[in-house]
């Protein structure tokens, strides 16, 4: 019986990878209720690395306007370097962003505990990683080449649509794992940044305050 239960999670695992793209809600059920924290610091860690090299492969192939800004063309060595950093710091964004929303969902009535979130966080990131594996590869073997300008190109536009619905799966695996809507969902990603904000912001008027009021008794 242990060697069925323990098959039968392994192929929810595995069929996961497919199902989050059209049952995101099922899919990040059976994740939590099963092992919610696999897979998730390997996701987060590849999705960063995979923003380097994206961005890398896209300087190779895109030639920009000279009064732009640009980014550094990095060796292998420093390839691998920024996405091993940038890898590291995006699972650190996923333990903040999980903290912040699981608070700002607690707000609204949600339920999930931060390793849950973390879960839905991290799992809703699966298109994006398909579609920049994607994306580098045609770039790569010479088959897409990003428009200079803002002139909309047919990839471009299925990269936009993938992105967008990226984005609903995340409200659905958060909504889900708060056990609520994903309208609700959009709230506790508007409140938690909105705290954030209202922290910064308090913050900096305190600090100017306190500027002004020390060269006032000067």
């Amino acid at each position: 019986m242990a060697d069925e239960v323990a098959a039968a999670a392994g192929n929810i695992r595995i069929g996961s990878w497919l199902t989050i793209w059209y049952r995101p809600r099922a899919t990040i059920r059976r994740i939590v209720d099963t092992d919610p924290t696999r897979f998730v610091l390997g996701i987060a860690w590849i999705a960063g690395a995979l923003g380097v090299l994206n961005s890398q492969v896209m300087l190779t192939t895109i030639d920009l306007p000279p009064k732009l800004p640009h980014l550094p063309r990095l060796g292998a060595s420093g390839i691998a370097i920024a996405a091993f950093i940038i890898g590291v710091g995006n699972i650190v964004v996923l333990y903040c962003l999980a903290a912040l929303f699981r608070w700002s969902g607690q707000i609204l009535g949600g339920s999930a505990q931060a390793i849950e979130v973390r879960a839905a966080l991290a799992w809703s990131q699966v298109p994006s990683l398909y579609l920049s594996v994607a994306m580098i590869s045609a770039m790569v073997l010479g088959l897409y080449t990003p428009p200079a300008s803002h002139t909309a190109s047919p990839l471009s536009l299925i990269e936009s649509i993938i992105g967008i619905w990226a984005f609903v799966i995340s409200l659905k695996c958060l909504g889900e794992v708060h056990r609520f809507s994903a309208w609700r969902a959009l709230g506790t990603i508007l409140l938690g940044f909105f705290a954030v904000f209202a922290v910064v912001a308090g913050i900096v008027i305190t600090i100017w305050l306190a500027v002004r009021v020390s060269h006032s008794l000067v």
